[in-house]
């Protein structure tokens, strides 16, 4: 047993490695915006066309946030490809009733997929309801609406993005015209970085009352394999 776990947890680290390789990239307004995104949804990169300055402000921000959003929807799919065998080997691993005689096995509990993390910008959101029951359903529910915003070149580039770390929303200062178009798509980068992080800490901040008893069907892969290390660790 502790060989085929040991075999297990090889495979895991090489689907992992191979998970958070993948990228999309998408490319819109005739090829002058192009983004590219990593395995989570969250940008990576921005890049402009040499007529980029045929657009003005308002498109580039509306552009980018449309690519950035097809690429995490490109790379969802690449992602579950990757992460099903994942899944698999998530059920040949023993339990505790396996390992211990008499044990009993702690029944995996079955929860609804969340709902989609809301894609509208934040200024055209309605203001956060308070739910009366703090049910996991509520939480998913409250998780759907978070975004986190943050900006870059001296405020003059604010980046939004959803839970799921996806780009919703751009906006540029009055000052943006003291940047050329590198700086620019840097800054975007930039700020859609830091807010990402930001909303990671609201996400872990909402489940934090609940992770003990609420877990993913399908943990992600740093989840799975620390569980897998401990296992190994036992079984020593």
């Amino acid at each position: 047993m502790v060989d085929d776990v040991h075999g297990l947890i090889s495979r895991l680290v090489a689907a992992k490695a191979v998970h958070d390789a993948v990228t999309a990239t998408a490319t819109v307004e005739r090829g002058q915006i192009t983004v590219v995104t990593d395995a989570s949804g969250a940008v990576r990169e921005v890049e402009f066309g040499d007529y980029i300055d045929e657009l003005n402000y308002h498109r580039i921000a509306r552009g980018v946030v449309r690519a950035a959003q097809r690429a995490a929807d490109e790379v969802r799919g690449k992602a579950d490809d990757v992460l099903a065998p994942q899944r698999s080997v998530r059920a040949q691993l023993p339990t505790l009733s396996d390992l211990v005689d008499r044990l009993p096995g702690a029944p995996e509990p079955e929860l609804p997929p969340p709902p989609p993390a809301l894609r509208t910008p934040p200024s055209e959101r309605e203001p956060l309801g308070h739910p009366a029951d703090d049910t996991l359903a509520d939480r998913q529910q409250r998780r759907a609406e978070l975004y986190a915003t943050a900006t870059a070149e001296g405020r003059r580039v604010t980046a939004s993005v959803n839970a799921d770390g996806v780009l919703i929303d751009i906006q540029f200062s009055g000052a943006i015209g003291d940047l050329d178009y590198d700086e620019i798509a840097a800054a975007i980068t930039d700020a859609a970085r830091v807010a990402v992080a930001s909303v990671a800490r609201k996400v872990a901040e909402l489940y934090a009352p609940t992770v003990a008893d609420d877990r993913p069907a399908f943990p992600g892969p740093d989840i799975l394999l620390a569980g897998l290390e401990r296992l190994r660790d036992q079984l020593r």
